[in-house]
This record gives structure tokens, sequence and C-alpha cells, in this order.
């Protein structure tokens, strides 16, 4: 029985890499300005599960991690895809070269992991990170603009300052 639950509990090739993956993209975030991160989390009212999602002043940018073409193109039926979801800014992060800057939907951004490096395939120009404006008038911001779901958002934001304010500082919640 042991050897069943513990072979259980052991993470597969493709978690691990999907678990390194995330890492990345909570230090990406971290390192352009989004000070309150958080990954694989889960808040009652909110269906959507990013892999990461990072809070600034104005904006929010989400990354979705990806291990396989399948899990990428699974990704598109998401309802969330379609209209609303979390995330002015959102970003595939993925090993290089697995997506190709052409098979990104409308407005999406793409990292690829070599190593512990995170390469910026297509991303704003800078580090404004300004918030949903589709007229904004500087440089491509508008470009990677979606209109978000507020309260979706919210609901996050406080799923987080809940645990936090409970001691439950995680590496999957991290603020300054």
């Amino acid at each position: 029985m042991d050897r069943i639950l513990s072979a259980r509990s052991r993470p597969s090739a493709r978690r691990a890499a999907h678990d390194a993956l995330v890492h990345l993209a909570e230090r990406w975030l971290r390192r352009r300005g989004f000070g309150v991160t958080a990954s694989e989390l889960h808040a009652a009212g909110c269906r959507e599960q990013m892999d990461a999602i990072g809070y600034r002043t104005n904006a929010t940018a989400i990354v979705e991690c990806k291990t396989s073409r399948a899990d990428f193109r699974a990704d598109f039926r998401k309802p969330e895809r379609q209209s609303g979801g979390l995330g002015v800014y959102r970003f595939y992060l993925c090993s290089e070269g697995m997506i190709a800057p052409e098979d990104l939907p409308p407005r999406w951004g793409l990292l690829w992991a070599r190593g512990a490096r995170v390469i910026e395939v297509k991303v704003p120009t800078g580090n404004n990170w300004p918030g949903f404006d589709p007229a904004y008038p500087y440089g491509d911001w508008a470009a990677f603009m979606h209109e978000p779901d507020y309260e979706a958002e919210r609901i996050m934001l406080f799923s987080i300052a809940r645990r936090l304010a409970a001691g439950q500082r995680t590496q999957r919640t991290q603020c300054g």
C-alpha cells in the first residue's frame, strides 16, 4: 500500500516540467514590476485557474504555461479565452520553439523557456504596463490588451489577500 501511495504522489515528468515553467513565469512577472503574484490559485466564484497571475497598480498579467501542443490547442476552448477572463496582458510560456508567434491568438504574447531563462519572443515594448485602454496612444501596448473580467480579478486578489492575512504565505503567493 505504501508503495502505491508513494508512486502516485511522485510528480510525473510533465508535471515537473510544468511546475518549472510556472516558477519561471512568476519570476518573470515579478521582474516586470508585478509586486503581487500567485500561481495555480483556485478561488470560489472564479471559474478560471491560470498558471501565474501578477498584479501591478493598474494592470494585471497572466501567464499560461504549456508543456505540449495539445494542451496549447485545448486552451482555446476555455470560455474565458473568448471573452472576459483574467489579465489585461496574457502570455504563453513554453519550451523554446514549441509555440511560434504565428500560432498565437490575437493580442497574446509569447515567452520561451531556455533553461532557467525566459526569452521574450512577443511582448509589448518597454515596461509601462498601462491599464486597459484600447485607445492607448503610446507604443504597441494596445495591441496586447484584453478587456479583463474585473470581478474575477477582484475575487482572485481577495483570495490572495485572505491567504496572506491568515499566514498562508507560500511560494505560490508572494507580495513585494
